[in-house]
């Protein structure tokens, strides 16, 4: 178990995370899911993701999909008045 300090920061357990290591942080309700994104990531994962798309194509689809789902969000939290 870790615990924020009251700049809300945690530390990780040194044989999780590295120094300069970069995490994806996926809030999922009360929960928090940390993802560590390797150095090369389309390098990393060309052995299990398959695509004929350049790097320009799926940074372009991946940051259409985050607006997306941002003003999805967004939308959800004005109806209910948040």
């Amino acid at each position: 178990m870790v615990k924020a300090d009251d700049r809300r920061r945690i530390k990780l357990p040194k044989d999780v995370v590295s120094p300069g290591d970069r995490i994806l942080v996926i809030p999922a309700g009360r929960r928090i899911v940390l993802i560590k994104i390797p150095p090369k990531p389309v390098e990393a994962s060309s052995s299990w993701l398959k695509t004929e798309k350049d790097k320009k194509e799926l940074r372009a689809l991946a940051e259409s999909y985050a607006i997306e789902e941002a003003e999805m969000k967004l939308r959800r939290n004005f109806a209910r008045g948040g």
